[in-house]
C-alpha cells in the first residue's frame, strides 16, 4: 500500500534498491489521491504521498501559506529516506513543490534519480502575481469547478465546503504567487505527462519543463483531462509503467525515445 508522510519511522525497502517515490497533490488535494497506486508499481518501486498541513489526515493543523515553510516541512518528511534512490512526482502545482524540493535535495548531495511532473505547467518562467484581495468563497468554489477532480457534492454541501476554505486559500495563493528563482535547474532527468484532454494545462506549458533541467528532458500525453491518472486507470497505468521503466533505466544507458519532446 501507498504510505503516507509524514510517517513515525521509515518503512524497510520492499525490494533490496527499491526507488522511493514520493507523490505530491496539487492545490486543494490531500495524499489520499494517490491511493492504490502500488497496485500498477512493480516491487522496485515504493510509493509514498505527502500529505500538507491542513489536508487530509492533518486537517488539524495549520496550512501553511510561505513557501520555504512547506518545503522545510517536505523535506522533514524526505530525508529519513534520503539513504534509498529517490523520485518525485507532483500534480499540478505539486509538480512545482516536486521540483523545488529536488533543487533543495541536489544542494544537499542527496542525489535524485528521476522528477516526474503530471499536467502542470513548468516551474521555469513562472513571474507570480503579488499578493491581492482574497478571493470570496464563490470564486474559490467556482475555480475548483474549472479545475474539475472535486465531486459536485462536495462543492455543493456548504459544511463540506467550509472546511476545505482554510487550506484552499492557502494552496491558492502558493499556487497564484510562485515565481521562479533564476538558477534553479535540475541535474536529474525530467519525464513530464501532460491530459490529451486538458484545459487547465496548455501543451506548451507541460513541454516547457523541459528548461527546468540539465538533464535528459521526455514527455508524453496520455487520455484524459487535467485529473487523468486519478479518473482513468489505464492512463493510470500507462503513466506508472513508464515511471517503472524509467526508473529501471541504468544512468547513462541510452534512452528508449528521443532527447526531444515527444507525443505518446
Amino acid at each position: 500500500m501507498v504510505t503516507f508522510l509524514p510517517s513515525p519511522s521509515p518503512p524497510a525497502a520492499r525490494h533490496p534498491g527499491a526507488t522511493a517515490l514520493f507523490c505530491l497533490p496539487g492545490a486543494g488535494a490531500s495524499a489520499g489521491l494517490f491511493a492504490g497506486w502500488d497496485e500498477d508499481l512493480p516491487a522496485t518501486v515504493e510509493a509514498f504521498a505527502f500529505e500538507p498541513p491542513g489536508h487530509g489526515l492533518r486537517t488539524d493543523e495549520e496550512p501553511h501559506t510561505d513557501l520555504d515553510a512547506l518545503l522545510a516541512d517536505l523535506m522533514d518528511a524526505v530525508r529519513p529516506h534520503a539513504g534509498r534512490p529517490l523520485a518525485l512526482l507532483g500534480h499540478s502545482f505539486g509538480a512545482v513543490l516536486a521540483f523545488e524540493l529536488a533543487v533543495r535535495l541536489e544542494r544537499e548531495g542527496a542525489p535524485v534519480r528521476h522528477v516526474f511532473p503530471v499536467a502542470a505547467r513548468a516551474a521555469a518562467g513562472r513571474t507570480g502575481s503579488p499578493p491581492g484581495r482574497e478571493p470570496t468563497d464563490e470564486e474559490l468554489r467556482a475555480r475548483l469547478r474549472t479545475l474539475g477532480g472535486t465531486p459536485a457534492p462536495v462543492l455543493d454541501n456548504e459544511e463540506l465546503f467550509e472546511l476545505l476554505l482554510p487550506a484552499l486559500r492557502a494552496d491558492f495563493a502558493l499556487t497564484d504567487t510562485y515565481r521562479h528563482r533564476a538558477g534553479n535547474v535540475l541535474d536529474c532527468p525530467v519525464t513530464a505527462f501532460a491530459g490529451a484532454d486538458d484545459t487547465v494545462v496548455p501543451w506548451a506549458a507541460v513541454q516547457a519543463w523541459g528548461a527546468c533541467t540539465r538533464g535528459r528532458f521526455t514527455v508524453h500525453r496520455l487520455p484524459g483531462g487535467h485529473f487523468f491518472p486519478f479518473s482513468h486507470r489505464s492512463a493510470r497505468a500507462d503513466l506508472l509503467r513508464t515511471i517503472a521503466e524509467e526508473l529501471d533505466r541504468r544512468p547513462g544507458t541510452a534512452p528508449g525515445w528521443p532527447d526531444t519532446p515527444e507525443t505518446e
